[in-house]
């Protein structure tokens, strides 16, 4: 049985520190330029270039390997797609892809991911690079 999707704070019973908090992502989406698809560009289908350009200009995008590397994976199966191939069975393929990266509501959830309006792009940078260990030592106080 999968486990339950983590609710927002103010709807939690219980009041202890999650293990993990929330990553507020800019709702405006990543600023930039895309990384570079592989080989050619003029090898890859127009419609899967418009594709790349639109998933690296999501809010995600900030919380993905800039290189674009874990991205390519995701934009053959789209490319075989705007060739031509059954939609049906790249479906579970892209669906995947989608939940890696945190494309659906369901992955948003489980990646403790939400849309806030003000949060400039390299403060989630940051605190993607910190990770927990910088961000419990955040909350410590000295005693004396």
């Amino acid at each position: 049985m999968a486990a339950p999707y983590p609710k927002p704070d103010d709807e939690r019973v219980r009041r202890n520190t999650p293990t993990f908090g929330w990553v507020d992502l800019p709702a405006g989406g990543r600023v930039g330029d895309p990384p570079k698809l592989p080989g050619k560009l003029a090898e890859w289908h127009p419609e899967t270039r418009a594709w790349w350009r639109r998933m690296w200009a999501a809010p995600q995008a900030v919380m993905w390997d800039q290189t674009g590397e874990t991205m390519v994976a995701y934009a053959r199966v789209m490319e075989a797609v705007h060739r031509g191939a059954d939609a049906v069975r790249c479906s579970s393929e892209i669906r995947q892809h989608q939940d890696r990266h945190g494309l659906n509501p369901k992955a948003m959830l489980q990646l403790r991911w939400r849309l806030v309006e003000a949060v400039p792009e390299p403060e989630v940078v940051a605190r993607r690079r910190r990770g927990t260990a910088s961000a419990m030592k955040d909350r410590l106080t000295v005693v004396e």
